[in-house]
């Protein structure tokens, strides 16, 4: 049987003591060198593929909130077109639209050793970005304001696409380099196998035994039932259960109550009752009762524009869920959310 060593020739080997060097240069410094000069480039070469694969997710995640205020965008085109319309007030209440979770505004932690000088920012303050470039690039006298934000948007779109396909190719192009030679990091094991023993079962004995049974000092206590019987005290261990049941009952309804009762304080009510658009009398607000800004007043709002709605008064459930979407808003752009969300 002929055999294939032709996969031996992709070994890297950093220390090959055959290698043959010029007389004046000493071989185990020249070994040593050209090991440091391997280790380097493949340490390089990963921590690139490392960083590629993190900017793809970053890229991933902010093409899809594009797509979304493009979607929210042309959904309310015809509200554009309206007159009287603010364009920088209608834009940030496309941004509030397409705006996620708290939770998901926050990339996601990058690989050890990948972009360690700055913090990545909020998926919000890109988007936010995005838009005052676009508003950059229309300058103060664009008269079609909102075609020139829709074509803004879908250029910087494309960009991103264009990114995209560029850091594919480079990661390909990485990845196929990464898997030419044959390193110490590639060995694994293949398969493995083992057996055990099993132990053999024991032949039953045929033989009858008698039950064993216990003498005791008081047999007629046995016969009654554990849970009646009288302690000490002259009370029943059955009857301290059914004393601790209804106190853990009471409990947990009171628990579902605060549950279903969210309702706005009266901070959150006074601010609900601010001028939708005076952003000013919001900012002066929030700034001398900073606690409004909380996920409670943000609920109660919420819970408040619902019930205004089912008894058909649409002005004050429009106000409430305006002035609730404006602190969630607030809150998901971090520490300094309220001086960027005002600033923009």
């Amino acid at each position: 049987m002929v055999v294939n060593y032709s996969k031996w020739d992709a070994l890297e080997l950093s220390d090959d003591s055959d290698i043959e060097v010029h007389p004046n240069v000493d071989k185990r410094s020249f070994i040593r060198a050209k090991q440091n000069q391997i280790h380097q480039q493949r340490f390089e070469r990963r921590h690139q593929i490392d960083t590629l694969k993190y900017e793809r997710i970053i890229n991933d995640g902010l093409l899809q909130r594009i797509d979304k205020l493009l979607h929210s965008l042309q959904e309310h085109a015809q509200q554009a077109t309206a007159p009287g319309v603010d364009p920088d007030e209608f834009m940030m209440q496309a941004l509030m639209n397409c705006a996620g979770d708290g939770a998901d505004d926050l990339p996601p932690k990058p690989p050890q050793g990948v972009h360690t000088q700055s913090e990545e920012p909020r998926y919000s303050v890109m988007m936010a970005s995005l838009v005052d470039q676009v508003k950059k690039e229309m300058g103060d006298n664009a008269q079609d304001w909102f075609n020139s934000y829709v074509k803004g948007v879908e250029g910087h779109r494309e960009k991103v696409d264009g990114l995209q396909v560029e850091l594919n190719q480079k990661l390909a192009e990485l990845e196929k380099e990464e898997g030419k030679k044959i390193t110490s990091d590639s060995i694994h094991t293949g398969f493995s196998v083992s057996s055990v023993a099993k132990e053999k079962e024991k032949p039953k004995s045929t033989s009858t035994s008698k039950p064993e049974t216990v003498e005791v000092l008081n047999p007629g206590a046995l016969k009654k039932d554990p849970l009646k019987r009288i302690d000490s005290a002259g009370q029943s261990s059955g009857a301290e259960a059914d004393v601790d049941e209804p106190v853990q009952k009471t409990k947990v309804l009171n628990d579902e109550d605060d549950d279903d009762h969210i309702e706005p304080t009266e901070l959150g009510k006074a601010f609900a009752k601010i001028k939708m658009g005076d952003y000013k009398q919001c900012l002066q607000f929030i700034s001398e009762n900073h606690a409004v800004v909380a996920e409670r007043e943000t609920d109660g709002l919420l819970v408040q524009g619902f019930n205004a709605q089912m008894d058909g008064k649409p002005e004050v459930a429009k106000q409430c869920v305006h002035q609730g979407l404006l602190l969630q808003y607030c809150r998901s752009l971090g520490r300094d959310g309220v001086g960027l969300f005002f600033k923009r």
